[in-house]
């Protein structure tokens, strides 16, 4: 029978211009169009995939001069995981969607998927939060219908820049520096979490990542009610992740989710199982 602790642990227009220089004129022949090349169809500048920024991350994204990509091997914060395109009624909108509207939340999870192809799994198995960039009024009006995915890697310096290369397929090759993992566990006196630090699961630890549960619920968790309705979907994961009730009596922990990226769309908890009897080592997974 497991003993489930009741912990929780605060995560932290495209334009041109045309430029004239100085010339002698020539005669003028009368004739103001026959001359002129056909410029063909105009086309909205788009986000690229892949692509590593150094600024911090806008809701709203202006392309033109102030789009500047750099090789993710430089430092950077932000990474294009996904770029979609709006489609039908979002589309047809006067503006583009703004935060906090169904329109957001359903975009928000398309990124989500994208973000997942990309990385090889699920942004929050790892040290990861995800966004997304929509274009300015003016480029909406000129007709871009684009929006941006961007990743950032979440550290207790929000200074120190992204991780040092491509996050593509990062949480697809196994455990890495950026992936959850084991962790030594600090409680308050109220028995919620007061810290969690990463160490190697070879080490004595408490805490243990073990997946990720999604809730189906509308409104923010705010309430014990709804925090036991997390621990319970947090529990079922943990089961899946160790299949056999291991010995030692455990609870779990997840990371809160913050009210504004709940009303932009996330749903998805980071669950750890945890041992508030005796130090664990080695890692839980398929335990028996």
């Amino acid at each position: 029978m497991h003993s489930w602790l009741r912990g929780v642990v605060a995560a932290t227009v495209a334009t041109a211009a045309l430029a004239v220089s100085g010339c002698t004129p020539s005669p003028v022949d009368g004739d103001l169009t026959g001359d002129w090349a056909d410029f063909g169809e105009l086309t909205q500048m788009r986000p690229e995939v892949g692509a590593c920024h150094n600024g911090d991350y806008r809701a709203t994204v202006a392309l033109g001069i102030y789009y500047q990509p750099r090789e993710c091997t430089e430092p950077h914060r932000l990474e294009t995981a996904y770029v979609g395109t709006f489609a039908g009624e979002t589309a047809e909108r006067d503006s583009p969607p703004r935060q906090d509207t169904p329109a957001w939340r359903d975009t928000y999870a398309e990124c989500e998927d994208g973000a997942a192809e990309y990385l090889g799994a699920d942004f929050r198995h790892g040290r990861l939060w995800l966004g997304v960039g929509v274009p300015t009024a003016a480029a909406w009006d000129g007709g871009a219908r684009w929006f941006r995915c961007d990743l950032m890697e979440l550290r207790s310096n929000a200074a120190t820049p992204l991780w040092p290369e491509s996050l593509r397929g990062a949480l697809a090759a196994g455990p890495s520096k950026l992936t959850l993992g084991c962790y030594t566990v600090t409680l308050a006196d109220t028995g919620e979490v007061e810290t969690m630090d990463s160490v190697d699961c070879a080490e004595p630890h408490q805490a243990e990542f073990v997946g990720v549960w999604h809730s189906d619920q509308p409104r923010y968790p705010d309430r014990q009610a709804d925090y036991d309705r997390v621990h319970r979907g947090c529990s079922e994961v943990a089961r899946d992740f160790v299949g056999d009730p291991p010995s030692t009596p455990l609870g779990t922990i997840f990371d809160h989710i913050s009210d504004e990226d709940w009303d932009n769309g996330d749903r998805g908890f980071r669950c750890y199982l945890f041992s508030s009897e005796e130090d664990l080592t080695g890692s839980l997974a398929g335990d028996a």
